[in-house]
């Protein structure tokens, strides 16, 4: 079984001149290694227009063969589409207490029809400034709720990918246990699965270029091709996380990372690269899919 890989880059269209030069240097050298990325952009970010910085960025990137899909509208916080899961809120354990404080503002925003109507104007923006049919979601933070489900099926949106394999990536964080050794969960498929709503639900493997993650970088080199090595075993599809932010905290540590990653799949013939968008069009994914998810989501 030869798995496909998926980067993914999370908060593009979101932030300044610094996150859109990231961006850019990222999926350039990604192309160098004859490698596409996911691109999960926000389409309203903060409330606002997307810049024209950002527009023209994005352009270019889809045209050098990058995936652009929908993350979120305006990820103006991160209870946008439900309320924070693992391993959110072991990154910001506030965010427990934030929701709890906040639940009868939050509760109104997850009803079928406001969740709908914010999916659908982010696929509205994507048409009409893009010229892109977004085909997967990823909501901000991994905030979900079973009604989300719904609204993308009812939107024409049938992937996700929200949900983590692995937080081993964040244990590097001052208040986590330090300890950067793998770890999975089992409590739903590491495989593509289908969800609630039967939409099916691409988890999300690691992510290895948190910011500071540089700081101890052999073992982060050592952690991902672990996982790189044991999700081969398990499925053909394999989502590989970053973010804008992340990459740009040192971005010669997230070249040699994604070098690692690539040069490890590839010697030990475990696969190779595509975008989702890929994945999607020519069916590998939904023959990737096994079996169904648990009902997890308290909301």
């Amino acid at each position: 079984m030869a798995t496909r890989y998926v980067w993914t880059m999370d908060d593009a269209g979101a932030g300044g001149t610094d996150m859109v030069e990231a961006m850019r240097r990222v999926c350039r050298f990604l192309e160098t290694r004859g490698v596409r990325m996911t691109l999960f952009v926000v389409p309203k970010p903060g409330g606002q227009p997307m810049s024209e910085e950002w527009m023209n960025a994005l352009r270019e990137a889809r045209q050098s063969g990058h995936d652009l899909q929908l993350h979120g509208l305006t990820h103006e916080d991160c209870f946008e589409f439900g309320p924070p899961n693992w391993p959110a809120t072991d990154v910001v354990p506030s965010f427990i207490e934030e929701f709890e404080r906040r639940r009868e503002e939050l509760m109104p925003r997850y009803t079928l029809p406001n969740l709908r109507a914010r999916i659908e104007e982010g696929l509205a923006i994507f048409r009409e400034r893009l010229g892109v049919e977004p085909t997967v979601f990823r909501a901000p933070c991994g905030a979900m709720s079973k009604p989300m489900f719904e609204a993308l099926r009812q939107s024409g949106i049938g992937y996700e990918s929200g949900t983590f394999i692995s937080g081993t990536g964040y244990d590097h964080l001052p208040h986590r246990s330090g300890v950067i050794a793998q770890r999975w969960v089992g409590d739903f498929p590491h495989t593509p699965f289908r969800w609630y709503s039967d939409v099916v639900e691409i988890p999300i493997l690691n992510e290895y270029t948190w910011r500071g993650a540089w700081q101890r970088e052999q073992e982060f080199l050592a952690l991902a091709k672990e996982d790189v090595s044991r999700i081969a075993q398990e499925s053909e599809v394999a989502v590989l996380l970053t973010h804008t932010h992340g990459v740009a905290d040192n971005l010669d540590y997230a070249f040699r990372l994604m070098d690692t990653v690539i040069e490890h799949a590839r010697a030990n013939g475990l696969g190779d690269f595509a975008t989702l968008g890929e994945l999607v069009t020519n069916g590998e994914l939904e023959r990737a899919v096994q079996g169904t998810g648990p009902d997890i989501l308290s909301i």
